[in-house]
């Protein structure tokens, strides 16, 4: 991860996964950590979008054209995998196209892995029954970054 704010966000949600308490074994705290986790795995995609494109926008624009950019990444919420397809899509098809291959690669792993964080996320923030575990977030969360590093990778090479 390149992008140091992703890196200290992937820190920290690394950091709670190796915690002590994780060895507790209390079901109900460790379905509260794994709701906490989701939401915070959550909260790196959607900010992942924002940060990778915005510094790519920064690099490769003039400082108004990266303003109004910046602008449309700050209101994707919630995104899931056909959204980031589709902001890729928004810079250029050619990298939609290779991110839905990357996507699709690996049985769908990686799409499933967003698409999952980002339902159970939603569901947590309307008070739904969820049930997500810390041990589904640990199965995601390497799957979302790859997601991420793959974007990076994408825009770096413009």
């Amino acid at each position: 991860m390149r992008n140091r704010e992703l890196s200290r966000q992937i820190e920290s949600i690394n950091s709670l996964l190796q915690h002590p308490i994780m060895a507790t074994g209390d079901i109900e705290i460790l379905g509260h950590l794994g709701r906490y986790l989701c939401v915070l795995t959550a909260g790196f995609l959607e900010n992942s979008i924002q940060e990778v494109y915005t510094e790519f926008v920064r690099g490769d624009s003039s400082p108004a054209v990266a303003r109004f950019a910046e602008s449309k990444l700050e209101r994707i919420n919630n995104p899931n995998a056909g959204e980031f397809i589709g902001t890729a899509r928004s810079f250029k098809s050619e990298w939609a196209d290779d991110l839905k291959v990357f996507l699709d690669e690996d049985g769908k792993r990686r799409w499933n892995a967003i698409d999952s964080i980002m339902y159970n996320r939603n569901r947590i923030a309307h008070g739904s029954d969820v049930e997500i575990s810390v041990d589904h977030v640990r199965e995601y969360l390497p799957h979302c970054i790859e997601v991420v590093e793959f974007i990076e990778r994408q825009v770096q090479g413009n």
